[in-house]
């Protein structure tokens, strides 16, 4: 009894680590992008400017919030029409210049490209400071041609706990 609490009190990290998730496995676009999450899913409707849409043939997008831990899971998969070749970089880019326009302040601390399933993919991971919280980040992107699927995981940088949920979404991302 006395081990259990001193552990308790040493770590209470423990107990937020050994959250009762609701893993899920969940699929997306196609070829279909599958992983992991700690829960299900929603689509988000997503209205594409209208001289974007000129390039898009197909685009879904899916969102997973988990109030409770802070865990933010944002997904999309887009097939470029006209020959337009997806671009992994220029994706990353983006989602920071997007977080910037609303007053979040990005660190990077890597920006790496390994492939997934064969396929290129690009992998940055940082910090997302966003209405006076911060957030440890992981987005990937995957590009085949005129198709890109992303996956951007966000967890509070100041509960160490989380980063093995984030390492086992971004590990379980494969195709089938």
């Amino acid at each position: 009894m006395r081990v259990l609490i001193l552990l308790l009190y040493l770590f209470p990290g423990l107990l937020s680590a050994q959250e009762n998730f609701q893993w899920q496995d969940f699929s997306f676009g196609n070829p279909a992008l599958s992983l992991q999450l700690p829960g299900i899913p929603a689509p988000q409707n997503t209205n594409l400017p209208s001289d974007v849409k000129a390039f898009v043939k197909e685009y879904d997008a899916y969102y997973h919030k988990n109030e409770k831990v802070g865990i933010v899971i944002t997904m999309m998969h887009a097939l470029y029409a006209n020959d337009v070749q997806a671009d992994k970089m220029g994706a990353i880019e983006g989602t920071n210049s997007q977080w910037e326009a609303t007053g979040s302040r990005v660190v990077i601390s890597s920006t790496t490209e390994n492939p997934i399933s064969a396929k290129s993919a690009a992998q940055q991971r940082g910090i997302l400071m966003n209405a006076g919280r911060e957030y440890d980040y992981m987005d990937i992107v995957v590009v085949e041609e005129s198709k890109i699927w992303k996956v951007v995981v966000m967890i509070p940088s100041d509960d160490k706990s989380l980063q093995p949920v984030l390492r086992k979404i971004v590990d379980s991302i494969t195709f089938k």
